[in-house]
């Protein structure tokens, strides 16, 4: 049985026993044993863990939140191969943390029925900033993702920079106003619509998007939107593409293959990537940009990267509005001919009008998932994915849309590519719980453990505030 003393501070618990100290002496890779480290309390005189506990911690952890159900000593010292002593010293630290609570006892198969223990994702909170193309939404977490609150405004990425970053930062102080007997906050995620250098969260690609068929380069590349939000805040910031983020919380559902494909159609058009369950960012963090390949039958229309034919020009959000206006579509449906006439038609409104069944809304988007087809075909024959997941604005097309992708690729593609290939609609709230998991990942990683292990908690940490990377 695993226990705890009362008195025993969680701080504490996270430190390792003598008999850990002298485990091996591993140090992190970049670090040496004379390296400065962060300062402790004075309360807490107790030594920096050795990296090997610590790395063995974060896999106790990794392991420990894929049941929720909870988990048995026995199978942990079975799938981690430890033995049952240095299973037990990690036990004592998560729990000791709060990271690890009892879940009741398991099967017995014979003996006395096993103690289980699962991830208690209420230990902590998480803020989340999702930014879109026309609005945003800061939202209030546990660990694993379940929206505590939640604020929702129009104003995006098509928007000033420092504006959004503005009411951003008084929305996420309102949520944490409204909330005052939760948990700290340990960390804040964010997703944006835009090319990012994940190594240290800078915005490396220009913005761009459609605003009135104009073409227009944004102002948000290399605004430094990490480095604001963590001083503001005084939390460790991670920053990511929407599209990862929205891929990343596909591949953490339960039963989630470890290999699918994530595309996002809104106003813009991109893919994320998962490869064994890991996100895919490609040498220069370019993978997924499927948008501008040039395509035969696009017309060969203006594209706002400044070449012609791209796939965006006729499969984005930006082109669903210019196919809706058309006096023809206008004739043709009386929904968006009173659309046009009370403000105007967004992409949002012809998913929306396809899910109700508007017959030219329907062959918009009928036309859109042949196209997508095309360049799905050559994606899954290659990758193989197991799942095919369609997210973003288009989500609010529900299941007709993954029907039609699902219908159009499977005539351009192999049974042996198909047979075993779910393509399925993504969750409106996909970004906020991927940008919670992205946080989630990185505070229990081996790495950035060692960091906060020593003050029982990420909270006030400078180091993390202040980390340049956010990949180690």
């Amino acid at each position: 049985m695993i226990t705890v003393d009362a008195n025993q501070s969680a701080a504490d618990t996270a430190y390792v026993t003598a008999h850990d100290s002298q485990h091996d002496g591993v140090q992190p890779p970049g670090s040496s044993a004379s390296a400065s480290k962060a300062p402790v309390p004075a309360c807490h005189q107790a030594r920096t863990p050795a990296f090997a506990h610590v790395s063995q911690l974060a896999e106790l952890m990794a392991e420990t939140r894929k049941y929720p159900q909870g988990v048995s000593r026995a199978d942990l010292c079975e799938t981690l191969t430890l033995g049952r002593n240095a299973v037990d010293r990690r036990l004592k630290t998560a729990i000791g943390l709060g990271l690890l609570i009892p879940a009741g006892r398991g099967m017995s198969t014979g003996g006395r029925a096993p103690e289980m223990w699962r991830f208690n994702p209420a230990v902590a909170t998480i803020l989340v900033l999702s930014i879109s193309y026309r609005s945003s939404t800061v939202a209030l977490t546990d660990l694993s993702g379940t929206i505590i609150d939640q604020i929702h405004w129009e104003e995006g990425i098509l928007s000033d920079p420092h504006t959004v970053t503005a009411h951003a930062l008084e929305h996420l102080g309102a949520l944490h106003d409204r909330h005052p007997e939760l948990p700290p906050a340990w960390g804040l995620g964010v997703s944006i619509p835009t090319t990012v250098d994940f190594r240290d969260g800078s915005l490396i690609a220009p913005a761009t998007a459609r605003t009135g068929g104009a073409s227009d380069t944004l102002s948000w590349t290399g605004f430094p939107l990490r480095s604001r939000l963590a001083r503001a805040l005084n939390l460790p910031v991670w920053i990511d593409d929407e599209v990862n983020v929205l891929a990343l919380a596909a591949a953490k559902r339960i039963g989630a293959p470890e290999d699918l494909l994530y595309v996002r159609l809104s106003l813009g058009l991109g893919m994320g990537i998962v490869s064994h369950g890991q996100v895919h960012r490609g040498a220069a963090a370019a993978s997924g940009e499927i948008a501008h390949i040039q395509m035969t039958g696009s017309g060969g229309r203006s594209c706002r990267c400044g070449r012609k034919g791209c796939l965006e020009t006729a499969l984005s959000g930006g082109a669903l509005e210019d196919a809706a206006v058309t006096p023809q579509a206008l004739k043709r449906s009386p929904y968006l001919r009173r659309l046009d006439e009370n403000g105007g038609i967004r992409c949002e409104h012809v998913f929306c009008g396809a899910a109700e069944g508007d017959p030219v809304c329907v062959r918009l988007l009928t036309e859109a998932a042949d196209r997508l087809s095309v360049v799905l075909a050559v994606l899954t024959t290659t990758y193989n994915p197991g799942e095919v997941v369609l997210g973003g604005g288009v989500a609010q097309a529900g299941e007709f849309f993954s029907r039609a992708v699902g219908q159009a690729l499977r005539r351009r593609v192999l049974p042996a590519t198909s047979e075993r290939l779910r393509v399925r609609m993504g969750d409106e709230d996909d970004a906020l719980k991927g940008a919670c998991r992205m946080v989630t990942d990185a505070l229990l990683s081996a790495h950035v453990m060692h960091v906060w292990l020593p003050y029982g908690s990420p909270v006030g940490v400078a180091e993390l505030v202040t980390h340049r990377r956010q990949d180690a």
